[in-house]
């Protein structure tokens, strides 16, 4: 399908219609081409069709919302956690103050480049990974400074995503998984501590210092650990998070 998939697959829907098959290596992979497609796959059948979206890593289908591809308890868990603890109205509400001074540094930022061209994109994606920072664990974590440079953080951010987007031979071929032919398993999960430990400081002290009830304003963070949640989970969660806004 060359470099660009996505145009290929538009050209076969094209001549073949809105759903088609391909066999991929072993693996036979369902497309649909149209929002109509979309809907039967995604909303009207999504339990009946297996893997649609899924973690790559099986030990991590536990921890996530959106890439899992069973609706265990956890899942439903951790699905009412989200929906009560970051996406309520009240919720939504009460963090208008923080996105407003997010905007605000984004815009004097934007102010003090007049007349210099400046990455769009780069600079909201800082903005954004602050303000979802601050929600996760009261804290920025990328500085302004470092647009441009094609590091730190957002470098990071970009490299996962590099990996856990490339052409695997192993998602065509399961059995050759474990052998990890072209690296990228270990290349991610190097990329991965890397970023996570750019708050597992936070999340140690917390841990050491945490009693529910000792903070006066609470975030998302103290909401995980009251639920017992482990390091790898709280990294999980707040690394697909961010990586969803690049």
């Amino acid at each position: 399908m060359g470099t660009q998939p996505h145009v290929a697959l538009a050209q076969l829907a094209q001549v073949y219609g809105p759903l088609i098959s391909l066999r991929l290596g072993t693996q036979l992979v369902i497309v649909g081409s149209s929002p109509a497609a979309a809907t039967e796959i995604l909303k009207t059948h999504d339990r009946h069709v297996p893997h649609v979206s899924y973690a790559k890593s099986p030990h991590r289908n536990h921890v996530s919302v959106g890439w899992t591809y069973e609706c265990t308890e956890q899942w439903k868990f951790l699905r009412t956690l989200c929906r009560s603890e970051l996406f309520a109205t009240k919720i939504i509400e009460t963090q208008s103050h923080l996105r407003e001074k997010k905007v605000d540094e984004l815009l004097n930022f934007l102010r003090s480049k007049e007349g210099e061209m400046v990455k769009i994109r780069e600079v909201v994606f800082f903005s954004v990974f602050n303000f979802l920072g601050n929600i996760f664990f009261s804290k920025d974590f990328i500085a302004f400074d470092e647009v441009g440079q094609g590091g730190g953080m957002s470098g990071l951010i970009r490299r996962i995503m590099e990996l856990w987007t490339s052409p695997n031979i192993s998602d065509l071929y399961p059995i050759l998984g474990r052998l990890d032919l072209q690296g990228l398993s270990r290349k991610a999960e190097e990329c991965c501590g890397k970023i996570c430990a750019a708050w597992q400081g936070i999340i140690r002290e917390r841990r050491e210092r945490h009693d529910g009830d000792s903070r006066m304003q609470r975030d998302f963070l103290d909401v995980l650990l009251d639920n017992e949640f482990t390091d790898d989970q709280i990294n999980y969660l707040f690394l697909i998070g961010t990586s969803n806004y690049l």
